[in-house]
């Protein structure tokens, strides 16, 4: 028993470190006396959250197509996949005749040293197959009733793990998306906290730290030129600390002065309070602030352009979706576009499934949302 208790701890470490993977799959072949061992989900959905490790065999991509291009023909998986959650070796519904028949026994698993397998279907829906086998060669003994029982105490603590893998997985992908949409805004973003220190910059607010005129993001801090400094932070920290009672910290307008003389950069502060169901830059109930930093040498972008950019949308799309957004009707962000009110309601159709939304009240909550227009901000508010 104290051998499956560390193979379970081997087993949620692996969804904290992938490198532990390869650990966790030797330690089950050893556990199940084996030859090897796999595991893997192959989601239907969206491929880059599939993944597939091996331990024991050094199967060649060659050898791995092969049994992909035979996997219908497998005798073994039409038991395996009715039977979930459930372990079951080869043999249970398959005579040695029966197996040694079959092309993918003749092509593939007797050349990949592969004669007994245990395992269990881990699938939940139609949209993926997560699975972990153990497998064994021709030398070794078939698996019995015994090994399903260890398995059957494995089972619970791999489907969780699994689950895990995929949901920090998915957490990864969104962040990764958080950010490239956020480096492709045409403004600079810093993610601040109360003492100044960044969390993230993205592209455009490095571009304008790199010219060293008026902000600077070096040592993982960040700082203004002159006296707008005290200023800016004081406003941060205020901000920070009543949005943490639950308040509208609110947003103000600054202009930095440039040491090379140049128009001033509008720089507007905003609180960032991070909440346990959102993600974070750090963690739940983290106390930020953001900071968005307009440069005056490039042309300010409108809120259609935008729009293009970030969701795919055309031109047309876009401008009637600014002008619903605006407080227009649908018949008369056609008749602004000079098109019909069918065709607006096409492309409107389009807009939302391109911005991921479900209806206007969402897509105008989403539109206003977007960063703010810092070339309008032409003063301080008092």
């Amino acid at each position: 028993m104290q051998e499956m208790l560390v193979l379970i701890d081997l087993l949620y470490e692996s969804v904290l470190d992938v490198g532990k993977w390869s650990v966790f799959l030797e330690k089950a072949t050893l556990h199940f006396d084996a030859h090897g061992a796999q595991i893997g989900h192959n989601d239907l959905v969206n491929s880059r959250l599939s993944f597939s490790m091996v331990h024991g065999y050094d199967w060649s991509p060659e050898h791995m197509r092969r049994y992909e291009s035979l996997m219908s023909e497998d005798p073994r998986l039409k038991y395996f996949s009715s039977n979930p959650f459930k372990p079951i070796h080869c043999r249970m519904a398959l005579t040695d005749a029966e197996l040694h028949a079959s092309r993918v026994y003749k092509e593939v698993l007797s050349i990949g040293a592969v004669e007994y397998s245990l395992g269990v279907n881990l699938v939940e829906s139609d949209r993926a197959l997560s699975y972990f086998l153990v497998l064994r060669d021709a030398t070794q003994p078939r698996f019995t009733e015994v090994e399903c029982e260890k398995m059957s105490v494995l089972i619970p603590h791999l489907a969780r793990a699994l689950r895990l893998e995929r949901a920090l997985d998915t957490l990864d992908f969104e962040r990764q998306v958080v950010f490239s949409a956020i480096d492709s805004v045409a403004l600079g973003v810093v993610i601040i906290d109360a003492d100044g220190r960044i969390q993230f910059a993205n592209k455009l607010a490095k571009d304008i730290d790199r010219r060293r005129d008026g902000i600077s993001l070096s040592g993982g801090q960040l700082r203004f030129n002159g006296a707008e400094n005290v200023n800016i932070f004081r406003h941060v920290r205020r901000s920070i600390q009543t949005s943490a009672k639950g308040s509208d910290g609110g947003s103000q307008v600054f202009k930095v002065e440039r040491t090379s003389g140049a128009e001033a950069y509008p720089v507007i502060v905003s609180s960032l309070v991070t909440h346990r169901n959102r993600l974070s830059w750090k963690g739940p109930g983290d106390k930020l602030a953001v900071v968005f930093l307009r440069d005056p040498d490039h042309a300010p972008e409108t809120r259609a352009e935008l729009l293009q950019r970030l969701y795919g949308l055309t031109n047309s799309e876009a401008r009637l979706t600014d002008l619903i957004a605006l407080g227009k009707t649908l018949k008369q962000g056609a008749m602004d576009l000079g098109i019909t009110e069918a065709s607006a309601r096409q492309y409107i159709k389009r807009v939302f499934k391109k911005t991921g939304v479900h209806g206007q009240p969402d897509l105008v909550r989403k539109v206003m949302n977007l960063p703010p227009e810092l070339s309008r901000a032409e003063e301080k508010p008092s």
